[in-house]
């Protein structure tokens, strides 16, 4: 019989998947969003410069991708539009954990 394991993330137990009997973080949504954004941060803080290879190698290339980017983005002002009414709440409710953690620090700064 299959052991019941808490989830990394949330707390909750879970049943892990036979072909990963390993597995530490349940299925849901939410905790498979937070554990790629782990790992994708925990590959960035390894490999600090790999983005910078370019940067390094031509000083103009910077401002090629940014004036790329604003180009994208003036191309698709719907796809921005309907991105930021897809994700409205995710959005408010992260700022709005954002802004208590920002006030916390700060009134915990200042006294």
């Amino acid at each position: 019989m299959e052991e019941e394991k808490k989830c990394l993330i949330c707390g909750k137990s879970f049943l892990p998947n036979k072909y990963r009997p390993n597995q530490s973080i349940c299925s849901s949504l939410e905790c498979q969003y937070q554990r790629q954004l782990n790992n994708m941060k925990g590959w960035r803080d390894r490999n600090p410069n790999y983005f910078k290879y370019k940067e390094i190698q031509d000083s103009s290339w910077k401002e090629t991708c940014q004036q790329r980017s604003l180009e994208w983005r003036k191309r698709h002002q719907e796809y921005l539009k309907l991105y930021r009414e897809e994700h409205r709440e995710r959005h408010r409710n992260y700022m709005k954990e954002y802004m208590r953690e920002y006030r916390r620090l700060k009134k915990a700064g200042q006294g």
